[in-house]
C-alpha cells in the first residue's frame, strides 16, 4: 500500500461511514487514525485503516455490537480469516427468526460487494482528467438520503418534460458520507436555450475534474472514489466539492440488474491563487 493519508470527510465518503461514526470507532478504539495533527486536531487516515473501516461497516450491517465488532476484528488480527467469519455469521442469522433477515441480506450483499471489489482491483475503470462542460439544469437542492433519488428525480423529469437534454447526476457539496442529512443537488441538464416552468434554474460553469464511470450499484462507489482522491493527493492537488455523480444507466426492475450500472464519479480540485 502506498503512503498516501486521507483527511477524515474523505475517508468518510470512500467507506460510507459517518465522520460522527468514525469518531466513535476512535474513542472506542476499534479504528485509530494513522495521524493526528497536532495543532489542528485533523484526523488522517492510511489506506490499511480505510480497509479496516470497510470492515467495521460490513460488521455494523449486520447489527453485531461494538464488543462483538471487538471480537471479530482481534480474531482477525490473530490470522482468522474474514470470509470464514462471515460464512459463519450468514449460518447463525439464517436459523434465526424472520426478523433476522435483513442482516442475512445484508450479508449477501456483502460477499457480492467483496466479488465486485475483487474484480474491480484486477480490471479498473480508466480514470481520466477532462472539463466537463457548463450547462443549464433544473435543480431541487435539499438536505436529505442518497435513496431520496428514486423520488426526486422521476418529479424533476416529469417536470422537464420535453426540455430535458442530458442524464440526471447529484451534486454532493460536502466531501464526507451523511446518513440521514446530506446536502445534495438534484439536477437534470436542460436542452439549449429551455427554461421549463415551475423548476429552479441554474447554470452551472465548466470545472476540470478526475472522472471513471464505475459499475455497480450505488452503494458500492467507495473502491472509485478511492481511487479518485488517491489520483488528486498523488498529484499534491486538494479536491474540492462539490462531488458529482451522473447516472449513465440505472433501472428499477430485473431487466437492468444493479450489477450493470453506470455511474460517472467525477471529483474536481481547487484552484492555484495566482495561477
Amino acid at each position: 500500500m502506498s503512503g498516501l493519508l486521507y483527511a477524515i470527510g474523505e475517508v468518510s465518503r470512500i467507506t460510507g461511514l459517518s465522520v460522527k461514526a468514525l469518531r466513535l470507532y476512535q474513542e472506542k478504539g476499534l479504528l485509530l487514525p494513522s495521524r493526528v495533527d497536532p495543532s489542528s486536531g485533523y484526523r488522517y487516515y492510511s489506506e490499511r485503516d480505510i480497509a479496516q473501516a470497510h470492515t467495521l461497516r460490513a460488521l455494523r450491517d449486520l447489527r453485531l455490537s461494538l464488543e462483538e465488532i471487538r471480537g471479530v476484528l482481534d480474531e482477525l488480527d490473530q490470522g482468522a480469516s474474514l470470509s470464514e467469519h462471515l460464512t459463519r455469521v450468514r449460518a447463525r442469522l439464517a436459523d434465526e427468526a424472520a426478523s433476522a433477515q435483513r442482516s442475512v441480506l445484508a450479508l449477501d450483499t456483502l460477499l457480492r460487494h467483496q466479488e465486485q471489489a475483487e474484480a474491480y482491483l484486477r480490471a479498473p475503470p480508466p480514470l481520466l482528467e477532462r472539463w466537463l462542460p457548463g450547462m443549464r439544469v433544473a435543480v431541487h437542492r435539499a438536505r436529505g438520503r442518497y435513496s431520496d433519488a428514486s423520488q426526486v428525480f422521476p418529479r424533476l423529469i416529469a417536470a422537464c418534460g420535453p426540455d430535458v437534454g442530458g442524464a440526471p447526476f447529484c451534486l454532493y457539496h460536502e466531501a464526507e458520507y451523511r446518513e440521514d442529512d446530506a446536502d445534495i443537488s438534484w439536477c437534470v441538464p436542460l436542452a439549449p436555450g429551455a427554461r421549463p416552468e415551475g423548476v429552479h434554474v441554474e447554470e452551472l460553469p465548466e470545472v476540470q475534474a478526475a472522472t471513471l464511470v464505475h459499475t455497480g450499484p450505488p452503494d458500492s462507489v467507495g473502491p472509485s472514489w478511492a481511487r479518485l482522491f488517491a489520483h488528486l493527493h498523488a498529484h499534491e492537488r486538494i479536491p474540492a466539492v462539490p462531488l458529482r455523480e451522473t447516472f449513465l444507466r440505472v433501472g428499477a426492475n430485473e431487466a437492468v440488474p444493479s450489477s450493470s450500472w453506470l455511474t460517472e464519479l467525477a471529483l474536481s480540485w481547487e484552484a492555484k491563487h495566482g495561477v
